[in-house]
């Protein structure tokens, strides 16, 4: 049995998924954004697919927000840290 190419959708979801640090091994989400790709890629008619397509990118806006968060928060507790110390080297 052999695996079907992967399509366009699907490609670019995994590879913004990559970048975003997201596995679909252990995140839900990014699972069903890849499962909504393959849908996507396969899908015979434009409003089916345009459907499917407004569920991955609110499912993609949530993962980009939740990499993104964490990071932002460690450089502002980073920042804080800084300034509080030169507030009281004076």
């Amino acid at each position: 049995m052999t695996t079907p190419k992967a399509g366009r959708v699907e490609r670019a979801t995994r590879a913004e998924l990559r970048s975003l640090g997201c596995s679909v091994q252990s995140d839900a989400m990014a699972a069903t954004a890849v499962a909504l790709a393959v849908q996507i890629d396969g899908a015979r008619g434009g409003v089916a697919a345009a459907q499917v397509a407004a569920q991955l990118r609110l499912i993609m806006a949530d993962l980009v927000k939740s990499a993104v968060r964490p990071e932002k928060d460690a450089i502002d507790e980073l920042n804080a840290r800084r300034a509080v110390r030169r507030a009281a080297e004076g």
